[in-house]
């Protein structure tokens, strides 16, 4: 993309949006063709979008979520589709749920017992 030159509104739309559903400015930069400070400048300059492709995801996803634990408990009954088709789906999902939601998708905490010998 030409250094200064400005993008048109339906291109700001779908960094946005890609951006919602990432949380990273270089890949949606790449998805998007402009570059990853093009990016965060529209999402900066556009909370309320932001924030309103954000909620739009993490509802998405959810519905996505529950209808695949639906088939998952189905396929388990039936043994009629690998499992692991089902598990990666919900999983991955369940990660980019997390993220937009500001989340942690992993076990960030730990816990350390010293017993101290006399």
């Amino acid at each position: 993309m030409v250094k200064g030159k400005k993008i048109d509104n339906e291109t700001k739309v779908k960094a946005i949006t890609s951006y919602a559903k990432t949380g990273n400015y270089s890949e949606t930069a790449r998805e998007v063709g402009i570059h990853d400070k093009t990016v965060k400048k529209a999402v900066m300059e556009n909370p309320k979008l932001y924030e309103q492709k954000k909620s739009e995801f993490i509802e998405k996803a959810t519905k996505i979520i529950d209808k695949a634990m639906d088939n998952l408990d189905k396929a388990l009954d039936k043994d009629d589709i690998p499992v692991n088709n089902l598990t990666t789906v919900i999983g991955t999902l369940y990660d980019k749920r997390a993220l937009a939601k500001g989340e942690a998708t992993t076990n960030t905490t730990f816990k350390v017992d010293i017993n101290v010998i006399e």
